[in-house]
């Protein structure tokens, strides 16, 4: 990649825009494989006449063959003046001072200055949406914070009002004109979305109210000046002329960067045109190409102009019978002339690709359309800047009716795929074998900016969720036209949407608690895998879920919730802590929801907990070490499991039942107390707040000592834990099923916590074992999550329930952070979930819901085992007590 803006030298890469072009004339272009694109957005409009037109070549030559001196400043530039003539006669009604600049945003700069000269006034009023450039007063008149809060904008002294509002608009300059220096405004709303005034007088309305009180006027037609609209100038038939008038793009030909300000001459002022210059204004050979794109113009009675008019009726007429043809895709056609805007139905509303609605949200979704146009079709065109769902269709003013057909039938193919919901066609051209190389050479980058500007206040209830692909089947589900790309194309596809990086995903409507507290809010997807998550990949990972703290602040979130393998990666939340928004891992309600699960569970099948051999699996994970000290409080034995594969497994079990023996030896008597509890408060005193090493080792000991076994272990062995198990919680971070529960004895009762599962699908009709889903929770409203479903509208998983929950108690710390979950956060999430009306779900095991045949089925298996062994483990604990 080479060092010409990085950042959008890999944004044109991630989608396929990085052409080679080699060779360009009139409304067509060729890479260097010479492959013809159709041009139909002619550089937001820079090129009236395509590209490399002759008679803008014939002006430079000329220019050469005449060694006329380019720049002369301060002296004068003859061409200068011809062009300044030119636009004063060709300007309407009595504009007639011409200041010239370089650029469009230079122009708009240059009106400021000289309305806060002329004026003595400093505030510059302009519209919401509206775009005026990217300088500091251009991007300060530029009604969107997006390209502001970031540059230290706006600038002091600007405001905004409605577009295309004429009652908003006396109504803050009858209030506020002694202050007023002048309103700006585009005639149409380019990059707000090709927006048009439903007043056609809008302009003239604008112009007298502004004399009305002592404002000055500034028409900004950067982009629709010049023939664009199907006119010389949109303003043209005002009945007055606006005090200014800015023209730029088009005024270059295509070739040479140049703009204008024209003035009526009662408001030029002299300061101004002492104080204000530019080293490259007024240059000959700029002038030069502007006076010969006024000649081409105006050649026979504005010949090329007029027929702009006719052929943009033409292309209106084709993109509206586009739009009846394909209702549920296209929602609207906007525009004048060769200024056309086609919206698109904002692609999370059909609810049919996860993927459609990410780039929807996150401002990607017209340039992926625009990718497959260029790279499918052969026809360039591109989103407007301010509006995620408006593709700008902008050819040179030279394109014909054929041209127009060309495009209509490529768009037409577009919609096609779209109004089908063949996702998989609209991406192929990205995971091409040459993409697959490409990516291959190229890995992500990391983020690279500095701290967040301009981030406002949380809403109250607002909250961000953030969840991954726990699978590939996630993938497909959620996005089912993938199922035809081949397994090389998905691998590729899971590489590409990497260098898309962290975004908004779903809209959540949200609801109603029982208190009456309201929380809507937003999921947020990063684009990994569990296996993406951990070892060498762990560093982008938690590089990509910070930086979604980032946009759930900058989003008003008062709450962002890490699902599944995003709390793993970032230890349980704290390595995204004080990034302005409060974190949670949702860990807790996932297991206060899993564990109330299992003992509901275990008493259906008939199990009583205070007398069971209870086995966690993944006990020293933060899930797994907080379900070990819940469950330790009923359970009549307690094993819990570690990874034999890491070495220091024991070392971290050992710390964890030494949390349970202090933890049980502090607690008082309850009515429901299981037998490990009961034996440890009746062998050891109490151990005091801090967790003492070797306590497990103090208590084996005494149990030794009093002729008991001991009902407290710490293994690897999971086979081993598995034998004797009565209830078992499943709560590991291993990306992959390895427990078989056809191997388990008959009336065992499992809570699988982790995501993805652990324990494998099978059928157990024969087994007498229950399996089921845990961590689930039921909201006290309905939770569409849209293709992230997975589960009915009336269930959510824990780590997302909890995240509701603290966004609708308003709470304003960190929750479930790290390994050392606490029983008492555990309590008091326990008390906010049952005031606020959430309800451990009824078990469910790989979206089927379990039935009463289900229970029976196990209770009946149980009660067989009963029969011939009846509890063995716990009758000798409850015997030794």
């Amino acid at each position: 990649m080479n060092g010409l803006n990085p950042t959008r030298a890999r944004l044109l890469e991630t989608f396929g825009l990085d052409l080679e072009l080699a060779h360009g004339y009139g409304c067509t272009l060729h890479d260097t494989a010479g492959r013809e694109y159709l041009d139909f957005l002619s550089q937001y409009g820079a090129l009236p006449f395509g590209h490399n037109p002759s008679q803008i070549w014939n002006a430079l030559h000329d220019q050469q063959s005449l060694m006329r001196p380019a720049m002369v400043q301060p002296l004068r530039a003859l061409e200068a003046e011809r062009l300044a003539d030119r636009l004063a006669s060709l300007a309407p009604h009595d504009l007639s001072v011409v200041s010239l600049a370089n650029s469009g945003a230079e122009a708009v700069e240059s009106s400021i200055k000289l309305a806060r000269a002329r004026s003595g006034r400093d505030l510059i009023l302009s519209t919401h949406n509206g775009f005026h450039g990217k300088t500091m007063g251009a991007l300060s008149a530029t009604g969107k914070p997006m390209y502001q809060k970031d540059f230290g904008g706006p600038a002091r002294d600007f405001d905004y009002i409605a577009f295309g509002d004429l009652e908003a608009l006396e109504a803050r300059l009858a209030a506020d004109h002694e202050s007023i220096a002048a309103f700006i405004v585009e005639p149409i709303q380019g990059e707000g979305g090709v927006i048009c005034p439903a007043d056609e007088g809008y302009l003239d309305g604008i112009i007298a109210l502004c004399r009305k009180y002592g404002v000055l006027s500034i028409i900004d037609e950067i982009q629709t000046g010049l023939g664009r609209t199907g006119r010389l100038f949109a303003c043209e038939e005002c009945a007055v002329a606006p005090d200014m008038l800015l023209l730029g793009k088009a005024l270059g030909g295509g070739m040479m960067p140049i703009s204008a300000v024209v003035v009526r001459s009662e408001v030029w002022d002299d300061r101004f045109g002492f104080l204000h210059s530019s080293t490259f204004a007024n240059n000959n050979l700029a002038c030069a190409v502007a006076n010969a794109t006024l000649d081409m113009l105006l050649q026979d009675d504005r010949a090329m102009v007029k027929k702009v008019a006719r052929n943009g009726q033409y292309f209106q007429e084709q993109l509206e019978a586009l739009q009846q043809r394909f209702p549920e895709v296209v929602s609207g056609v906007r525009g004048q002339g060769f200024m056309r805007g086609l919206e698109f139905r904002k692609p999370y509303e059909r609810a049919d690709s996860a993927s459609m609605a990410f780039c929807g949200l996150n401002g990607g979704f017209i340039g992926l359309l625009s990718s497959y146009l260029l790279n499918v079709q052969g026809v360039l065109t591109a989103p407007v800047f301010n509006d995620a769902t408006v593709m700008r269709l902008q050819p040179p003013l030279i394109a014909g009716q054929a041209e127009i057909d060309r495009c209509i039938t490529a768009l037409e193919a577009v919609c096609a795929v779209l109004d089908r919901g063949d996702y998989h066609a609209l991406m192929q051209h990205l995971v091409s074998p040459k993409r697959r190389r490409q990516l291959a050479e190229t890995p992500p980058a990391m983020p690279q900016q500095g701290p967040a500007r301009g981030v406002g206040d949380a809403a109250p209830g607002r909250f961000c969720f953030l969840i991954h692909y726990t699978q590939e089947e996630d993938l497909l589900r959620s996005d089912p036209s993938f199922a035809n790309f081949t397994a090389e194309e998905r691998a590729t596809w899971m590489e590409w949407v990497k260098r898309v990086g962290p975004g908004f995903a779903w809209p959540v409507a949200g609801g109603a608690s029982r208190t009456g507290a309201k929380a809507e809010g937003m999921i947020m997807s990063v684009p990994l895998l569990p296996t993406d998550m951990m070892g060498k990949g762990r560093k982008q990972a938690r590089t990509m879920i910070q930086a979604s703290a980032g946009m759930a602040a900058e989003f008003g979130a008062s709450r962002l919730g890490l699902g599944a393998f995003t709390s793993i990666a970032t230890n349980g939340g704290a390595a995204v802590a004080g990034r302005g928004v409060p974190v949670t891992s949702g860990n807790t309600l996932t297991t206060v929801s899993g564990v109330t699960a299992l003992e509901r569970a275990a008493r259906r099948v008939g199990i009583d907990p205070a007398g069971a051999h209870v086995v966690v699996v993944g006990a020293t994970g933060a899930i797994g070490r907080l379900a070990s000290l819940m469950l330790a409080r009923k359970a009549g034995k307690l094993t819990l499991v570690g990874n034999a594969g890491n070495r220091q497994a024991q070392q971290f079990l050992d710390r964890v039942t030494d949390e349970v023996v202090c933890t049980l030896s502090n607690e008082q008597p309850t009515p429901r107390v299981g037998a490990l509890s009961a034996c440890v408060r009746g062998l050891l005193p109490p151990q005091g707040p801090d967790m003492i090493k070797g306590a497990t080792q103090e208590f084996a000991r005494a149990c030794v000592e009093s002729g008991r076994s001991v009902p407290l272990t710490g293994t690897t062995d999971l086979a081993g834990a598995l034998e004797t198990a009565d209830l078992v919680l499943v709560a590991t971070s291993a990306e992959v099923t390895f427990l078989d529960p056809t191997q388990l004895r008959p009336g065992t009762v499992v809570c699988d916590v982790a995501r993805p599962p652990n324990v494998a699908q099978a059928d157990l009709s024969e087994n007498g074992v229950l399996v089921f889903d845990g961590g689930l929770v039921r909201p006290p409203f309905e939770v569409n999550l849209g293709p992230f479903q997975n589960l009915p509208d009336d269930l959510c998983w824990g780590c997302l329930g909890e995240t509701m929950l603290l966004a609708l108690e308003g709470e304003t710390d960190d929750y479930s952070l790290g390994r050392d979950l606490s029983l008492e956060g555990a309590d008091r999430i326990s008390e906010m979930a049952r005031r606020h009306g959430f309800e451990p779900a009824e078990p469910q095991w790989y979206g089927e819901m379990l039935t009463d045949a289900d229970f029976q089925r196990v209770a009946e298996a149980l009660m067989q085992r009963q029969a011939t062994a009846e509890f063995p483990e716990a009758k000798a604990i409850w015997a030794a007590e």
